[in-house]
């Protein structure tokens, strides 16, 4: 019989790209959160897919259109960004919950029922 440390992080990847969004990712309690920055962007512009167990943000950030404005500086990069996640057997991907506010999309998800701790009872033997 062999014991694995857990690692919760383990059930998440990120998929590498020149165009990747940050995020920060934590647990509190029974749930993980994901958050991702998205400043400026229309939540219509934001795109969430679960295939199995596979989860990826999809954002597009767009040019804004106006005649009279003469950039000086461009420093936030605009086009589609992508992130990717692989929920492992440890989450329960399909209640996932999704909010944006304030330009913060945050994504919370839930530990399944068959990874979470329980208490094992302990027979005693007949001596």
């Amino acid at each position: 019989m062999m014991l694995h440390r857990f690692d919760p992080f383990a059930d998440f990847y990120r998929s590498s790209s020149r165009r990747s969004l940050e995020a920060d990712v934590y647990r509190v309690g029974e749930l993980f959160h994901v958050e991702i920055d998205a400043p400026g962007v229309d939540p219509e512009d934001i795109d969430l897919r679960l295939e199995k167990n596979h989860l990826t943000v999809t954002i597009e950030r767009r040019e804004v259109a106006d005649e009279a404005r003469t950039d000086i500086v461009r420093g936030r990069a605009l086009g589609t960004f992508t992130r990717s996640f692989f929920l492992g057997e440890s989450l329960d991907g399909e209640n996932v919950e999704a909010s944006f506010d304030n330009g913060v999309l945050t994504l919370t998800i839930p530990v399944a029922e068959k990874a979470k701790a329980r208490k094992i009872a302990i027979s005693a033997g007949d001596n």
